[in-house]
Parts: structure tokens; C-alpha cells; sequence
């Protein structure tokens, strides 16, 4: 059983309880999204009435993923839970897709085909209650993220930024619809906050697909992190004979480094073995959540 197992199951329960309440409180704006589109004829409130069930159907993923890893058995794997974060966070991101799709289709016929909006006024209030909301859970997310990194906590601080952001941009176009209501141009005001609610869409969508596609395909650290390492080795070069190779991955929160280092025939297990531990310790000091395992080797590892 590995030995982290116990605190690394309670850190996810922990994190099973914040993605729960985010996908409660999408879930409340939605039925009163879906009211305040239902009674209007605005693209601004459905666009995001889009938006809402696009993340309401990713919050409930990511719920769902959380939770079946709270359950999970202690030391069932190794290297954590890390792909299946990823791949929950992905999901977002693919729903959201679909959402900007029909969105963009939708503000490109309104400019083409401009409509007078009429019955916003629910709209607006909801979206001045999903302002606060968003920008509450927002701000708790991102601190359990600083505290305790992951994948999924991650990409859902993401994804209520982008929903508080979003409907502050609502809140201004609803608001600037109904104040210059009457005005010819005005029937532009709302195709556009659709677009610039898009905008944060796919932004959003490019942040949490690039950095999730490149940890399921176990991409090598960074090069600040590789720096690191090579630092550490110049730092004990009289202790080795030769370096074989490097390799390095993330699983969530956690960062593998794998070394193969070749030592000096003439020393014993126990001097080598004193060489791995205090490099391995220096290593672990400063890259956080790093496991490294050194291994003696006597050619190129590949």
C-alpha cells in the first residue's frame, strides 16, 4: 500500500465537496437562466443560458469523477489520479466547444438579422445574483488550488472566473440594452455582449485544453523544473561517474522524475546509496509534490 494514500484520499474528498457545491450552485442558476430566456427574446440571455448548461453538465463530470476517486482504494495506483483529472477537465472543455458554436451562430444571424429584446429584467437580476456567486466560488476554488494543485481544481477556478466574468459582461449588456432602449443601433448592443461572452468562452477553452492534452500525453517538465535537476547534479558531479539519462512526467499534483546515474566501481552500495538519498532530498526540497527515484546504470537509458 503506498504510504501517501490515506492523506492523498482525504485531500480529494476535500476537493469532491467544493466541485459538488459548484456543480449545486450551476445547477440553481440554470432553472433560473432557463426562466429568464424562456420569457425574453434575448441573445445575450440565451447565449448564456448555453454556456450555464454546457458547465452544469461538465460540473456534474467532474463531480462524478471526484467522487468515484474519494471512493477509491488506497494504493490501487501507483502514480495517483492525475489522467483522470485531466481527462474530467477535458470534458469541460469539449462541452464549452459545443456551447460557442451555437452561440457564434446565433450572435452572427442577430447582426444580420437584428431583433428588439423585450422582458430582460429577470435576466438581468439573475445575472447579477450569478456575479456574486461565481465570483464566491471563484475565489474559494482558487485558494484550495494555491493550497493543494490539481488538474480539476484547476480547470473549475477557471471555469467560475470565466462564469463570474461572464456574467458581469451580461449584467453590462442587458443593462445597456434596456438604457438605450428605442435607440436604432441599440439592437446591436446584445449579439455583441454575446460575442464578447464567447470571447471568455473560447479562452478558457484554449487554457484548459492545452495544459490537460499535454499531461495525458506524460509531456517532459518544463525547462525551469529541468534547470533545477542539472543544477542539483553540477552540484554533486564528484559524487557520480557518468549521468544516463533523465526522465520526467505529472500525474495531478504529483511530478516524477526518474535519473540513471553511473558511480565509481570501487565504491560500495552504501556510499552510493548515501549519494542517491542526498540528491534525491535536495530534488524533492525544491521541486513540491516531486517524487524521484535515482537509479544506478551503466548505459544510456533511452
Amino acid at each position: 500500500m503506498a504510504p501517501t494514500a490515506g492523506p492523498v484520499l482525504s485531500e480529494y474528498r476535500t476537493k469532491e465537496r467544493f466541485v459538488r457545491n459548484g456543480f449545486l450552485a450551476s445547477f440553481s442558476t440554470f432553472t433560473l437562466k432557463l426562466t429568464a430566456a424562456l420569457l425574453s427574446n434575448s441573445l445575450t440571455i440565451f447565449t448564456d443560458l448555453l454556456r450555464n448548461v454546457g458547465e452544469t453538465i461538465a460540473c456534474f463530470f467532474a463531480w462524478q469523477t471526484m467522487r468515484r476517486i474519494a471512493k477509491g482504494k488506497a494504493g490501487t495506483y501507483d502514480y495517483g489520479y492525475g489522467k483522470a483529472e485531466s481527462l474530467s477537465s477535458l470534458l469541460v472543455a469539449g462541452v464549452m466547444v459545443v456551447s460557442l458554436i451555437i452561440a457564434l451562430a446565433g450572435a452572427v444571424d442577430r447582426f444580420r438579422h437584428p431583433v428588439d429584446t423585450h422582458r430582460v429584467e429577470l435576466g438581468f437580476f439573475v445575472a447579477v445574483y450569478a456575479t456574486g456567486l461565481n465570483t464566491l466560488l471563484w475565489r474559494r476554488k482558487y485558494r484550495l488550488t494555491r493550497a493543494a494543485p490539481s488538474p480539476i481544481m484547476e480547470s473549475q477556478w477557471h471555469l467560475f472566473r470565466n462564469k463570474a466574468l461572464v456574467n458581469g459582461c451580461v449584467v453590462g449588456g442587458l443593462g445597456l440594452d434596456q438604457a438605450f432602449d428605442g435607440a436604432p443601433w441599440a439592437l446591436y448592443i446584445d449579439p455583441a455582449a454575446s460575442l464578447v461572452v464567447c470571447g471568455f468562452l473560447a479562452y478558457s477553452i484554449y487554457n484548459i485544453a492545452t495544459k490537460n492534452t499535454a499531461d495525458l500525453l506524460d509531456r517532459a517538465l518544463d525547462e525551469s523544473l529541468q534547470l533545477v535537476i542539472l543544477r542539483a547534479l553540477a552540484g554533486h558531479f564528484d559524487e557520480y561517474a557518468a549521468f544516463h539519462g533523465l526522465r520526467s512526467r505529472r500525474s495531478g499534483t504529483a511530478v516524477y522524475v526518474e535519473l540513471f546515474l553511473e558511480f565509481e566501481g570501487s565504491k560500495t552500495m552504501a556510499e552510493v546509496q548515501r549519494t542517491i538519498e542526498s540528491l534525491k532530498t535536495e530534488l524533492e526540497r525544491h521541486i513540491p509534490g516531486s517524487r524521484i527515484v535515482i537509479a544506478p546504470a551503466t548505459a544510456k537509458v533511452v
